[in-house]
């Protein structure tokens, strides 16, 4: 028996404010987990992940078998494309949809504050700053964003200066995509993992869009141009939720384009690595090759050097980060110095610069005319980015004025922007399902597209995301999108105040870091696996992925960027059509070991047919488009009849 406190005295309270109060209960019973669904004028839908009872029909019901249950559980296998829907109405418009639900008309005033409600809503889902900073644990959060954006802000300063190398612009280009857009992401993303400056991939295809202009101080303003054009196509799509169109950039040729952009990469880096200072312009795989053959002789042996050194300090950095992440994971104690390693390993690309940008420093003291021996990137402008809108710098407004290589560029702006979002979208959402968070597709595009055009009128080419800086951040426990913040404050200290020490920056040391980084991203194993999966076309395969992957190699190797990911885009949407049209007609048979089930029997040799049964199955979707071929099929396989 428990003691019952006598309750205290309470003053009556308003009839009107416990009618309320019993609206709005109802109203959260009725409209829990289904609020946005009566938003939008839907039925509610349940949680993609609950399992649901799978019925028999009533006039299928004979065919079930003795003592089995009238229903089933179904289970849901596959979560990773699951995406947590978006939060419910505010409660403001709890009560009114209580009221919609009974059959009461609603007053003017509480459509007012239903409609003012709903654009709230509206605003908070376009800007989830709003949402996540007035709630913001200072306490609990602060260090740890402020110690992760830092950390993430020093390595993102290197790989940037790598990263403007590969588009072949001015150094400085890079740092300047690690200042805006990271602030403007974190104003308007929805991942707190998110690293967003510059990218390998997106300068892949940037350098390929801007191989035709000789002048480097050219390339870099139509590179900001690039920017603003690829952002107003993420801005446009993702207002009109289009992230589906990634889909159509399979596995397969996203692995060929990415090793047919690494091999032009790698080739453009010898001129760095064998100190080439007088190497003309190459425009292509095969015109780069004869320039580089041309100048050979000229090679700068102590550049050569120092990167193969280089090199090799980082494939030591590799492994020992290697070494120490699987030697922590495991029981203790550990030593005292694996901690600090893991670190260093961390940031390998930092001690990289600092032991190279000292060699390089020492030589040009101890020289007789005070000049290193080795090439160097020279003068970098010091401070912040200035504000120069992309259209008014004059390599934009010739070409707006000329129309040279315009519509190029727009549609290159538009694979630019689904590249660059496919990449920053598949590291977040690796992060987001490993941590227990939602994001929204559409809601990145928008705000990728807004960080690379708010950037662009900030010296900046187009952004993007990076698997290895994302992972990072998970694993220096960044919390929130403050960490975004934090790190304009450390890039922006350091294009202050630290760029005239990158004078001393051997570029056999950027080409040194750019070729070992890259080469991760050569996947012919992907087309090896492909090859080993290649069956006879009766039994499936992966004979078409296959073919893929070489037709996106080759034409990006030798035809440039667009051409291979534009044609392999094309092949693999011919393909669809071809399904759709001429779907595969099996002939099936009774598999009595497995329980009288029905397959392939290509496949299932097994299987077991009737005489003067045929029974088949249509691969595909039966319409206008596949009705001819489904007759012809049918024809084809049907059995002979009896006698």
């Amino acid at each position: 028996l428990k003691s019952v406190r006598p309750s205290p005295r309470r003053a009556p309270r308003d009839p009107a404010l416990l009618e309320r109060a019993a609206c709005a209960r109802r109203a959260r019973r009725k409209t829990r987990g289904a609020g946005a669904a009566l938003l939008r004028g839907v039925p509610p839908m349940a949680s993609p992940l609950e399992r649901k009872p799978l019925s028999i029909p009533d006039e299928l019901s004979h065919l079930r078998a003795p003592g089995a249950e009238a229903s089933e559980e179904r289970k849901v296998t596959r979560i990773g494309d699951w995406v947590a829907p978006r939060p419910g109405p505010s409660a403001a418009n709890l009560e009114g949809y209580a009221r919609m639900a009974d059959g009461e008309a609603a007053t003017l005033p509480q459509k007012v504050m239903m409609g003012l409600a709903f654009v709230g809503d509206c605003v908070v889902a376009r800007v989830p700053v709003m949402a996540w900073l007035p709630n913001y644990k200072w306490k609990e959060d602060f260090f740890y964003d402020f110690i992760g954006g830092a950390t993430i802000a020093l390595i993102c300063l290197v790989q940037t200066l790598a990263h403007a190398a590969i588009a072949t612009t001015d150094v400085i280009q890079g740092p300047y995509c690690a200042f805006v857009p990271p602030f403007v992401y974190a104003m308007l993303g929805t991942s707190p993992h998110a690293s967003i400056s510059s990218g390998a991939i997106a300068a892949i295809l940037i350098a390929d869009q801007l191989q035709y202009f000789h002048d480097v101080q050219e390339r870099t303003e139509l590179a900001s141009l690039l920017a603003l054009i690829s952002g107003f196509w993420l801005v446009a799509l993702g207002l009109l939720k289009a992230a589906y169109l990634v889909r159509f950039l399979s596995q397969s040729l996203i692995s060929g384009f990415v090793t047919g952009g690494s091999v032009l990469i790698l080739e453009g880096q010898l001129k760095n690595l064998l100190g080439l200072v007088h190497m003309e312009h190459g425009v292509g795989f095969v015109d780069t090759a004869r320039c580089i053959l041309q100048d050979l002789h000229e090679t700068n042996f102590v550049g050569l050097a120092l990167g193969l050194a280089m090199m090799g300090v980082l494939q030591l950095m590799m492994w020992l980060k290697k070494y120490t992440t699987s030697k922590l994971k495991g029981k203790g104690p550990h030593p005292r110095w694996m901690k600090p390693a893991k670190i260093v390993s961390e940031m390998k690309e930092l001690v990289l610069v600092a032991i190279s940008t000292s060699f390089a420093y020492a030589t040009a003291r101890f020289s007789e005319d005070g000049e290193p021996i080795l090439p160097v990137v020279g003068t970098i402008p010091p401070g912040l980015p200035p504000f120069k809108p992309p259209y008014d710098l004059p390599a934009s407004r010739t070409m707006l004025e000329t129309h040279y290589r315009l519509q190029e560029f727009i549609v290159g702006g538009f694979l630019v922007a689904l590249t660059s979002f496919l990449t920053t979208y598949a590291t977040s959402k690796k992060q987001a399902l490993q941590h227990g968070y939602a994001i929204d597709a559409s809601q990145e595009m928008f705000a990728l597209g807004m960080a690379g055009t708010c950037g662009s009128f900030f010296g900046s080419f187009t952004p993007s995301g990076s698997l290895s800086r994302t992972s990072l951040a998970s694993e220096v426990g960044v919390k929130t999108q403050m960490s975004g913040l934090m790190k304009i404050v450390v890039v922006g200290t350091s294009l202050t105040f630290f760029t005239p020490v990158l004078f001393y920056l051997p570029k056999a040391a950027l080409a040194a870091i750019i070729l070992r980084s890259t080469w991760t991203l050569v996947d012919f194993k992907t087309a090896g696996e492909l090859w080993r999966a290649w069956k006879p076309s009766q039994l499936g395969g992966m004979k078409r992925d296959f073919i893929v992957w070489w037709v996106a190699f080759f034409l990006t190797v030798f035809l440039g960027v667009l051409s291979g990911i534009g044609s392999a885009v094309i092949f693999s949407l011919l393909m669809i059509v071809r399904d759709a049209a001429m779907p595969r007609v099996v002939t099936l048979g009774q598999i009595e070991s497995l329980g009288n089930i029905w397959r392939d029997v290509e496949v299932w040799s097994e299987g077991r047919t009737f005489p003067g049964i045929l029974v088949i199955e249509f691969r595909g979707p039966l319409s206008f488009a596949s009705a001819d071929w489904f007759q012809m099929e049918l024809e084809r396989q049907r059995l002979p009849s009896p006698g």
